[in-house]
């Protein structure tokens, strides 16, 4: 690196970081407020020398006379071992360093190319994020840095102090939405780690923390997850505030960070299923108090490196789609009136939705009918190369009636007399090679009794009477007709009760009979099987015409 290079970097560093007290950096006690953040500092070990430690760490290597100065070093040939010495950041050479992508999911755009997991980027590299597109940096001291979904962020300062073993220089500029930074812990000097967005800057040495900023600009707001953040606002003369674990804050263009608020409690996920068996994954939970919305991420490992999908929602369930079968992590976050989101909820969970369970037709869910014999029917599902149902008496299937598997086609008529009552029927898809998708959801429906026999009619002065069974709240229709297809109906009528009286038919002859109850819901059943009365033919006529005498 030339020295005009280094110069002009460190130029850069500074401007990054004067102004900003850090909380993270290793200063004197006596150190001023804004003042820790200028400077490295070095611990002496034993035959450290001010003339050895500005070789091999200033860009101008014989220039120790301002080190003794600035750390009141009586001997600059002898150092107490265990001393501070601070260096100014300003003044030190630095190497480049990289950030490599431990992990990419969804749109992604990049000024350093299309990016996959192990491509670097230098200082410089600008990132965009789709929805639901991520990233997560690798940085060189091993701090993480993921980018969240619908995000701009830049690596403005990627750098290493020279001979220090690596200590890191890192800024980040966010310019809207998201990231989380997980920055290692480093024991001995300390390095610098700052996001920047355009309202206020966080730097910190060794937490866990979260930024965000408004598309326009205008706030920016920080939640700390462990450790202790210095936020600053980016106007000149603001008051800076540390943030410890477990609050967060906002601060707003031109404004003082506001005091720190703790963040909300992480919502109860006890009651969220583990197991998801539909394409739409649907997470119930608690409300937290004093939520405005909820923000639930899906990852593939529990440190939520590798992202697959988020949303925000205004009440406490969460949904998603589009996710592949797999085992994932659900994390929920409550965010109040402020926007600062709360403390993090994790639940493991598995998807199994696939093959996905054929849409069912016969019978309709929720179906009456009266038979002794049942047939099923439903559509052809894509994946499926057979099919298993299941038939019930209860909907949670114990001790099934009908457990079938190997079903080929889109039917299935089950070698079983059904009698009336309620039953429960569901189907699941299975591959060529044996893998079974989760069942559909379940159907119901409900067999009833076969309409009994008519009693036999009874004969009252001319007048005949029907009666039969009945269950309570039950109407009635009934049909007498000439045919036995009932096309030549004599009497047509509805009924609150059980029976009927009519007048005999007037013709002679055989006729039929029928009727079918409707139940209190307007369930209409079948008709009863046909019944026949005769009407015998009336001769009394005959009497008469012999007593008529016959004229000669």
């Amino acid at each position: 690196m030339s020295r005009k290079f280094s110069v002009a970097f460190l130029g850069l560093a500074i401007a990054c970081f004067v102004g900003h007290p850090c909380e993270a950096a290793v200063a004197t006690p006596s150190a001023p407020p804004g003042e820790a953040a200028q400077y490295f500092v070095h611990t002496a070990v034993e035959g450290d020398t001010l003339i050895a430690l500005a070789n091999r760490y200033l860009v101008k290597r014989n220039q120790w006379q301002p080190l003794q100065k600035l750390n009141k070093v009586a001997d600059p040939k002898r150092i107490r071992p265990g001393t501070p010495i601070r260096i100014p950041i300003a003044d030190m050479r630095t190497d480049a360093a990289a950030a490599t992508v431990q992990a990419i999911s969804g749109p992604v755009e990049s000024t350093a190319g299309t990016l996959a997991v192990g491509s670097t980027l230098g200082q410089g590299a600008a990132i965009k994020t789709g929805e639901n597109g991520f990233v997560t940096l690798r940085l060189a001291d091993g701090s993480t840095l993921v980018v969240q979904s619908k995000s701009q962020a830049r690596l403005d300062v990627a750098r290493t102090v020279s001979n220090s073993g690596g200590v890191p220089l890192t800024r980040i500029g966010l310019d809207a939405g998201r990231v989380e930074a997980d920055v290692t812990k480093r024991n001995g000097a300390a390095g610098r780690f700052e996001i920047s967005t355009p309202s206020a800057n966080l730097g910190v040495r060794g937490t866990q923390f979260r930024v965000s900023t408004d598309g326009d600009g205008k706030a920016a707001r920080g939640e700390v997850v462990e450790g202790v953040v210095n936020v600053a606002a980016t106007a000149a003369g603001e008051a800076a505030l540390d943030v410890r674990a477990g609050y967060g804050t906002v601060v707003e263009s031109g404004k003082a960070p506001l005091p720190a608020m703790r963040l909300l409690a992480a919502p109860d996920l006890s009651t969220a299923p583990t197991l998801q068996e539909r394409i739409l994954l649907r997470f119930r939970f608690s409300p937290v108090p004093g939520a405005t919305g909820y923000r639930a991420q899906v990852a593939a490992d529990k440190a939520f490196t590798q992202l697959r999908a988020e949303g925000t929602f205004p009440t406490p369930e969460a949904k998603f789609g589009d996710l592949a079968d797999a085992g994932y992590y659900l994390r929920v976050r409550a965010i109040d009136a402020n926007g600062i989101e709360g403390s993090d909820a994790v639940l493991p969970f598995r998807l199994k939705a696939r093959p996905e369970a054929p849409f069912t037709s016969v019978p309709p869910n929720k179906d009456k009918f009266a038979a002794t014999a049942v047939r099923f029917s439903w559509a052809n599902a894509t994946e499926a190369a057979t099919y298993r149902l299941q038939l019930a008496a209860n909907a949670a299937f114990t001790a099934p009636l009908i457990d079938e598997g190997g079903i080929k086609g889109n039917g299935f008529a089950p070698a079983l007399a059904v009698t009336p009552g309620d039953y429960y029927w569901r189907v699941a898809s299975v591959r060529a090679d044996g893998d079974q998708g989760p069942f559909g959801d379940v159907q119901a429906f409900t067999v009833k009794p076969i309409p009994a026999a008519p009693n036999p009619p009874k004969e009252e002065g001319g007048r005949v009477k029907f009666s039969w069974g009945a269950e309570p709240g039950q109407k009635f229709e009934f049909q007498l007709a000439r045919d036995a297809q009932f096309a030549q109906r004599v009497s047509e009528l509805k009924l609150d009760q059980p029976e009927v009286t009519i007048d005999k038919p007037g013709e002679s002859g055989v006729y039929y009979m029928r009727y079918r109850a409707i139940d209190a819901d307007g369930f209409i059943g079948p008709y009863s099987s046909a019944q026949t009365i005769e009407v015998k033919p009336n001769y009394w006529w005959l009497l008469l015409l012999l007593l008529i005498p016959v004229a000669i």
